[in-house]
Protein backbone atom coordinates (compact mmCIF):
# COMPACT_ATOMS: atom_id res chain seq x y z
CA UNK A 1 0.00 0.00 0.00
CA UNK A 2 1.66 3.31 -0.61
CA UNK A 3 2.46 5.04 2.75
CA UNK A 4 -0.14 8.01 2.76
CA UNK A 5 -3.09 5.37 2.29
CA UNK A 6 -2.25 3.81 5.29
CA UNK A 7 -3.06 6.64 7.37
CA UNK A 8 -6.62 7.28 5.44
CA UNK A 9 -9.09 6.64 8.76
CA UNK A 10 -11.60 4.46 6.31
CA UNK A 11 -9.16 1.85 7.08
CA UNK A 12 -9.21 1.52 10.29
CA UNK A 13 -13.49 1.96 10.65
CA UNK A 14 -13.85 -1.73 12.22
CA UNK A 15 -11.00 -0.67 14.91
CA UNK A 16 -13.02 2.11 15.86
CA UNK A 17 -16.34 -0.38 16.69
CA UNK A 18 -16.93 -1.33 20.27
CA UNK A 19 -14.83 -4.06 20.97
CA UNK A 20 -17.11 -6.77 20.58
CA UNK A 21 -17.48 -5.76 17.45
CA UNK A 22 -14.54 -4.60 16.46
CA UNK A 23 -11.36 -6.08 14.39
CA UNK A 24 -7.76 -5.89 14.85
CA UNK A 25 -5.17 -3.84 13.51
CA UNK A 26 -4.47 -4.54 10.11
CA UNK A 27 -1.09 -6.20 9.27
CA UNK A 28 0.58 -2.90 7.95
CA UNK A 29 0.31 -1.55 11.34
CA UNK A 30 2.95 -4.30 12.57
CA UNK A 31 5.13 -4.21 9.41
CA UNK A 32 4.99 -1.46 7.50
CA UNK A 33 7.95 0.89 7.57
CA UNK A 34 5.93 3.65 7.22
CA UNK A 35 3.43 3.40 10.25
CA UNK A 36 6.53 2.34 12.17
CA UNK A 37 8.00 5.75 11.43
CA UNK A 38 5.25 7.82 12.03
CA UNK A 39 4.68 5.99 15.28
CA UNK A 40 7.92 6.85 16.57
CA UNK A 41 7.10 10.67 15.28
CA UNK A 42 3.76 10.83 16.98
CA UNK A 43 3.58 8.26 20.10
CA UNK A 44 7.19 8.27 21.38
CA UNK A 45 8.82 11.46 20.64
CA UNK A 46 5.67 13.09 21.63
CA UNK A 47 4.95 10.84 25.17
CA UNK A 48 6.32 10.61 28.58
CA UNK A 49 8.99 7.46 27.95
CA UNK A 50 10.13 5.32 31.15
CA UNK A 51 13.95 5.08 31.31
CA UNK A 52 15.21 4.22 34.75
CA UNK A 53 15.38 3.85 38.16
CA UNK A 54 16.80 6.87 40.89
CA UNK A 55 18.54 4.06 42.42
CA UNK A 56 20.40 2.52 39.93
CA UNK A 57 22.06 6.35 39.17
CA UNK A 58 24.82 6.71 41.71
CA UNK A 59 25.74 10.16 43.83
CA UNK A 60 28.48 11.46 41.72
CA UNK A 61 28.00 9.33 38.59
CA UNK A 62 25.68 8.52 35.33
CA UNK A 63 23.43 5.97 33.62
CA UNK A 64 23.75 5.94 29.59
CA UNK A 65 20.15 4.72 28.41
CA UNK A 66 19.34 4.33 24.82
CA UNK A 67 16.07 5.68 23.86
CA UNK A 68 13.80 6.06 20.68
CA UNK A 69 14.84 9.40 20.42
CA UNK A 70 18.77 8.29 20.94
CA UNK A 71 21.13 8.05 23.65
CA UNK A 72 20.36 9.80 27.03
CA UNK A 73 22.35 10.34 30.14
CA UNK A 74 21.27 10.56 33.59
CA UNK A 75 23.47 12.33 35.83
CA UNK A 76 23.13 12.63 39.22
CA UNK A 77 26.00 15.45 40.92
CA UNK A 78 27.47 15.18 44.13
CA UNK A 79 24.69 16.59 45.93
CA UNK A 80 22.52 14.20 44.87
CA UNK A 81 20.20 16.20 42.07
CA UNK A 82 19.53 14.26 38.71
CA UNK A 83 19.36 15.38 35.52
CA UNK A 84 18.87 14.09 31.71
CA UNK A 85 20.74 15.55 29.16
CA UNK A 86 21.34 14.03 25.14
CA UNK A 87 24.50 11.56 25.25
CA UNK A 88 25.84 13.81 22.50
CA UNK A 89 28.96 16.19 22.39
CA UNK A 90 28.52 19.35 21.70
CA UNK A 91 31.29 19.65 19.57
CA UNK A 92 31.14 16.79 16.73
CA UNK A 93 28.58 14.92 18.13
CA UNK A 94 30.32 11.81 19.72
CA UNK A 95 28.47 9.20 22.63
CA UNK A 96 29.98 10.61 25.48
CA UNK A 97 29.80 7.24 27.21
CA UNK A 98 28.02 3.82 27.82
CA UNK A 99 27.01 1.85 30.73
CA UNK A 100 27.37 2.94 34.50
CA UNK A 101 29.82 4.75 36.86
CA UNK A 102 30.79 7.15 38.86
CA UNK A 103 33.13 10.36 37.49
CA UNK A 104 34.15 13.55 38.28
CA UNK A 105 33.95 14.73 34.63
CA UNK A 106 32.54 13.22 31.31
CA UNK A 107 34.93 13.27 28.68
CA UNK A 108 34.46 13.38 24.86
CA UNK A 109 36.70 9.95 23.54
CA UNK A 110 36.75 11.94 20.38
CA UNK A 111 38.26 15.97 21.00
CA UNK A 112 38.66 15.45 24.89
CA UNK A 113 35.55 18.28 25.60
CA UNK A 114 34.74 17.67 29.26
CA UNK A 115 31.30 17.76 31.16
CA UNK A 116 30.48 18.39 34.69
CA UNK A 117 27.64 16.20 36.16
CA UNK A 118 25.77 19.50 36.39
CA UNK A 119 25.76 19.02 32.25
CA UNK A 120 28.08 22.60 32.05
CA UNK A 121 31.11 22.30 30.05
CA UNK A 122 34.58 21.74 31.94
CA UNK A 123 37.30 22.08 28.96
CA UNK A 124 37.42 22.62 25.22
CA UNK A 125 41.30 21.78 24.35
CA UNK A 126 41.74 24.51 21.40
CA UNK A 127 38.91 26.38 21.27
CA UNK A 128 40.61 29.50 22.43
CA UNK A 129 41.26 30.69 18.95
CA UNK A 130 37.32 30.09 18.21
CA UNK A 131 35.71 33.69 17.85
CA UNK A 132 32.91 34.23 19.36
CA UNK A 133 32.84 30.68 21.17
CA UNK A 134 31.41 30.83 25.04
CA UNK A 135 31.87 28.07 27.24
CA UNK A 136 28.78 28.96 29.07
CA UNK A 137 26.43 28.03 26.11
CA UNK A 138 27.94 25.13 25.61
CA UNK A 139 26.59 22.50 28.07
CA UNK A 140 25.25 19.66 27.17
CA UNK A 141 21.34 19.49 26.29
CA UNK A 142 18.94 19.35 28.49
CA UNK A 143 16.17 16.89 28.14
CA UNK A 144 12.83 16.78 30.11
CA UNK A 145 12.69 14.50 32.92
CA UNK A 146 10.13 13.60 36.08
CA UNK A 147 10.79 11.63 38.52
CA UNK A 148 7.75 9.81 39.70
CA UNK A 149 7.90 7.02 43.02
CA UNK A 150 11.51 6.49 42.04
CA UNK A 151 10.69 5.93 38.26
CA UNK A 152 12.30 8.06 36.32
CA UNK A 153 10.81 9.89 32.40
CA UNK A 154 11.84 11.74 29.87
CA UNK A 155 9.84 13.82 27.03
CA UNK A 156 11.27 15.19 23.71
CA UNK A 157 8.20 17.64 23.68
CA UNK A 158 7.81 20.66 25.14
CA UNK A 159 4.10 20.93 24.37
CA UNK A 160 3.52 17.38 26.25
CA UNK A 161 1.31 17.90 29.70
CA UNK A 162 3.58 17.54 32.59
CA UNK A 163 3.62 13.68 34.01
CA UNK A 164 1.15 13.80 36.39
CA UNK A 165 -1.89 15.26 34.10
CA UNK A 166 -0.23 12.84 31.34
CA UNK A 167 -0.83 9.42 33.20
CA UNK A 168 -3.86 10.80 34.93
CA UNK A 169 -4.94 8.27 37.73
CA UNK A 170 -2.37 6.05 37.79
CA UNK A 171 -0.03 7.61 40.18
CA UNK A 172 -3.02 7.38 42.36
CA UNK A 173 -3.80 4.06 41.82
CA UNK A 174 -0.57 2.55 42.36
CA UNK A 175 0.73 4.70 44.98
CA UNK A 176 0.14 2.53 47.71
CA UNK A 177 2.88 0.04 46.65
CA UNK A 178 5.25 2.80 47.59
CA UNK A 179 7.54 1.93 44.76
CA UNK A 180 9.76 4.82 45.78
CA UNK A 181 11.27 2.46 48.85
CA UNK A 182 11.67 0.12 45.78
CA UNK A 183 15.75 -1.20 44.83
CA UNK A 184 16.35 -2.22 40.78
CA UNK A 185 18.22 -5.52 41.81
CA UNK A 186 18.51 -6.96 38.17
CA UNK A 187 18.26 -6.06 34.67
CA UNK A 188 17.87 -8.07 31.33
CA UNK A 189 17.54 -7.18 27.76
CA UNK A 190 16.02 -9.38 24.77
CA UNK A 191 16.49 -8.66 21.06
CA UNK A 192 12.75 -9.66 19.96
CA UNK A 193 11.83 -10.22 16.47
CA UNK A 194 8.10 -8.67 16.90
CA UNK A 195 6.95 -5.62 16.50
CA UNK A 196 6.78 -3.64 19.86
CA UNK A 197 2.92 -3.39 19.98
CA UNK A 198 2.93 -6.89 19.82
CA UNK A 199 4.60 -6.90 22.95
CA UNK A 200 2.46 -4.26 24.35
CA UNK A 201 -1.04 -6.17 23.64
CA UNK A 202 0.54 -9.37 24.93
CA UNK A 203 0.42 -7.86 28.69
CA UNK A 204 -3.19 -6.32 28.42
CA UNK A 205 -4.71 -9.77 28.20
CA UNK A 206 -4.60 -13.08 30.06
CA UNK A 207 -6.42 -15.13 27.60
CA UNK A 208 -3.10 -16.38 26.16
CA UNK A 209 -2.13 -17.62 29.32
CA UNK A 210 -3.61 -20.95 29.59
CA UNK A 211 -2.20 -21.98 26.23
CA UNK A 212 1.11 -19.90 26.43
CA UNK A 213 1.86 -20.91 29.85
CA UNK A 214 -0.13 -23.50 30.30
CA UNK A 215 2.76 -25.96 31.55
CA UNK A 216 4.62 -22.67 33.49
CA UNK A 217 2.63 -19.95 34.85
CA UNK A 218 -0.63 -21.43 34.20
CA UNK A 219 -4.33 -20.29 33.40
CA UNK A 220 -4.82 -16.86 34.35
CA UNK A 221 -8.13 -14.69 34.56
CA UNK A 222 -8.07 -10.77 34.42
CA UNK A 223 -10.80 -8.07 35.13
CA UNK A 224 -10.46 -4.89 32.97
CA UNK A 225 -9.81 -1.48 35.13
CA UNK A 226 -11.17 1.55 34.23
CA UNK A 227 -8.31 4.27 33.56
CA UNK A 228 -7.92 8.06 33.01
CA UNK A 229 -4.62 9.17 31.00
CA UNK A 230 -2.15 7.62 29.08
CA UNK A 231 -2.30 4.26 30.53
CA UNK A 232 -4.24 0.95 30.64
CA UNK A 233 -4.34 -1.93 32.94
CA UNK A 234 -5.67 -5.69 33.83
CA UNK A 235 -5.53 -6.97 37.32
CA UNK A 236 -5.32 -10.87 37.70
CA UNK A 237 -7.15 -11.27 41.13
CA UNK A 238 -5.52 -13.53 43.55
CA UNK A 239 -4.75 -12.38 47.46
CA UNK A 240 -1.33 -14.02 47.03
CA UNK A 241 1.69 -13.26 44.89
CA UNK A 242 2.25 -14.20 41.14
CA UNK A 243 5.36 -13.71 41.25
CA UNK A 244 6.83 -17.16 41.83
CA UNK A 245 5.60 -20.37 40.13
CA UNK A 246 2.20 -21.67 40.71
CA UNK A 247 3.35 -24.48 43.57
CA UNK A 248 6.39 -22.53 44.98
CA UNK A 249 6.74 -21.03 48.61
CA UNK A 250 6.55 -17.04 48.14
CA UNK A 251 9.46 -15.95 50.40
CA UNK A 252 8.50 -12.35 51.20
CA UNK A 253 5.92 -10.63 52.61
CA UNK A 254 3.38 -8.32 50.86
CA UNK A 255 4.04 -4.37 50.86
CA UNK A 256 2.07 -3.08 54.23
CA UNK A 257 -0.51 -0.35 53.22
CA UNK A 258 -1.62 -1.65 49.89
CA UNK A 259 -5.42 0.07 49.15
CA UNK A 260 -8.10 -2.28 49.24
CA UNK A 261 -7.91 -2.85 45.48
CA UNK A 262 -4.01 -3.45 45.01
CA UNK A 263 -4.03 -6.15 47.39
CA UNK A 264 -6.33 -7.72 45.34
CA UNK A 265 -4.39 -8.68 42.98
CA UNK A 266 -1.57 -8.20 40.40
CA UNK A 267 -1.45 -4.89 37.95
CA UNK A 268 -0.58 -5.38 34.77
CA UNK A 269 -0.38 -2.18 33.22
CA UNK A 270 0.97 -0.38 29.94
CA UNK A 271 2.23 3.28 30.01
CA UNK A 272 2.07 4.62 26.63
CA UNK A 273 3.93 4.33 24.53
CA UNK A 274 6.91 2.39 25.99
CA UNK A 275 6.36 0.62 29.34
CA UNK A 276 5.10 -1.87 31.26
CA UNK A 277 4.53 -1.96 35.02
CA UNK A 278 3.32 -5.24 36.63
CA UNK A 279 2.89 -4.74 40.36
CA UNK A 280 2.29 -7.37 42.88
CA UNK A 281 2.07 -7.61 46.11
CA UNK A 282 5.59 -8.22 47.31
CA UNK A 283 7.28 -7.22 44.56
CA UNK A 284 7.18 -5.56 40.71
CA UNK A 285 8.67 -5.84 37.50
CA UNK A 286 9.26 -3.56 34.55
CA UNK A 287 9.15 -4.33 31.28
CA UNK A 288 10.86 -1.46 28.72
CA UNK A 289 10.36 -2.01 25.01
CA UNK A 290 12.54 0.63 22.12
CA UNK A 291 11.62 0.03 18.54
CA UNK A 292 14.06 -1.04 16.33
CA UNK A 293 12.42 -1.64 13.27
CA UNK A 294 8.68 -2.28 12.48
CA UNK A 295 9.89 -5.77 13.22
CA UNK A 296 12.44 -5.89 15.97
CA UNK A 297 12.01 -4.63 19.44
CA UNK A 298 14.65 -4.19 21.91
CA UNK A 299 12.93 -5.50 25.47
CA UNK A 300 14.56 -4.47 29.02
CA UNK A 301 13.35 -5.48 31.83
CA UNK A 302 14.01 -4.82 35.73
CA UNK A 303 12.97 -6.56 38.47
CA UNK A 304 12.43 -4.16 41.96
CA UNK A 305 11.77 -5.27 45.00
CA UNK A 306 11.14 -2.97 48.37
CA UNK A 307 14.34 -1.93 50.19
CA UNK A 308 13.59 -4.25 53.72
CA UNK A 309 13.09 -7.13 51.29
CA UNK A 310 16.27 -6.45 49.68
CA UNK A 311 18.01 -6.44 52.89
CA UNK A 312 17.19 -9.14 54.42
CA UNK A 313 20.26 -11.61 55.17
CA UNK A 314 18.42 -14.32 52.82
CA UNK A 315 17.93 -12.37 50.05
CA UNK A 316 19.48 -13.82 47.15
CA UNK A 317 17.86 -17.46 48.17
CA UNK A 318 14.59 -16.25 48.61
CA UNK A 319 14.78 -14.18 44.94
CA UNK A 320 15.99 -16.95 43.46
CA UNK A 321 12.29 -18.13 42.72
CA UNK A 322 11.32 -14.92 41.73
CA UNK A 323 13.77 -14.74 38.86
CA UNK A 324 12.92 -17.92 37.57
CA UNK A 325 9.06 -17.12 37.32
CA UNK A 326 10.00 -13.83 35.76
CA UNK A 327 12.57 -15.39 33.21
CA UNK A 328 9.81 -18.22 32.10
CA UNK A 329 7.50 -15.58 31.60
CA UNK A 330 8.87 -13.51 29.74
CA UNK A 331 10.57 -15.97 27.16
CA UNK A 332 7.61 -17.89 26.16
CA UNK A 333 6.11 -14.35 25.94
CA UNK A 334 8.69 -13.39 23.55
CA UNK A 335 9.03 -16.63 21.36
CA UNK A 336 4.89 -15.86 20.70
CA UNK A 337 5.30 -12.43 20.02
CA UNK A 338 7.72 -13.97 17.51
CA UNK A 339 5.28 -16.67 15.85
CA UNK A 340 2.67 -13.39 15.69
CA UNK A 341 4.99 -11.39 13.89
CA UNK A 342 5.93 -14.32 11.42
CA UNK A 343 2.17 -14.92 10.85
CA UNK A 344 1.39 -11.40 10.55
CA UNK A 345 4.17 -10.99 7.04
CA UNK A 346 1.72 -13.49 5.18
CA UNK A 347 0.27 -12.09 2.00
CA UNK A 348 -2.95 -13.96 3.23
CA UNK A 349 -3.35 -12.18 6.60
CA UNK A 350 -6.84 -10.50 7.08
CA UNK A 351 -7.44 -8.74 10.99
CA UNK A 352 -9.36 -11.14 13.25
CA UNK A 353 -12.29 -10.31 15.69
CA UNK A 354 -11.53 -9.61 19.30
CA UNK A 355 -13.15 -11.45 22.63
CA UNK A 356 -14.47 -10.11 25.34
CA UNK A 357 -10.73 -11.02 27.29
CA UNK A 358 -9.61 -8.60 24.89
CA UNK A 359 -10.91 -5.09 26.19
CA UNK A 360 -7.31 -3.19 26.76
CA UNK A 361 -5.68 -4.81 23.28
CA UNK A 362 -8.59 -3.15 21.53
CA UNK A 363 -7.75 0.36 24.36
CA UNK A 364 -4.38 0.21 22.94
CA UNK A 365 -4.77 -0.21 19.04
CA UNK A 366 -7.27 3.01 19.33
CA UNK A 367 -4.58 4.68 21.35
CA UNK A 368 -2.39 4.14 18.45
CA UNK A 369 -4.93 5.39 16.15
CA UNK A 370 -5.65 8.59 18.47
CA UNK A 371 -1.83 9.07 18.24
CA UNK A 372 -1.19 8.37 14.15
CA UNK A 373 -4.33 9.76 12.28
CA UNK A 374 -4.68 13.26 11.17
CA UNK A 375 -8.42 13.02 12.15
CA UNK A 376 -7.52 11.97 15.11
CA UNK A 377 -5.88 15.46 16.21
CA UNK A 378 -8.60 16.70 18.22
CA UNK A 379 -8.88 13.64 19.73
CA UNK A 380 -5.27 12.97 21.09
CA UNK A 381 -4.94 12.62 24.88
CA UNK A 382 -1.14 14.21 24.23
Amino acid sequence: MIPDALFDPTHYSTVRLPVLEASTLPAWCYTSDAFFERERERAFAQGWQFVGRTDEVSVGGYLSVETVGGPILLLKDTDGTLRAFANTCRHRGARLTEGSDTCVRLVCPYHAWSYRLDGSLAGAPGMDATTGFDPETHGLTPIRMAVWAGFVFVCYSQTTPDLQTYFGDMTQRLGSHRFEDFVCVRKREYDVAANWKLIAENAMEAYHTGSVHGASLGQQTARDLETSGHWDSIQVLQETSIAVLPGEQIPFAQVEGLSQEAAAGTYFTTLHPNTQFACVQDSMWWMNYRPIAANRTIVQSGQCFPRSTVERADFEQGAAPYFLRWDTGIDEDNIICQAQQAGLSSLLHKPGRLSERETRVHSLNNWILDQVLDEDHARRRI
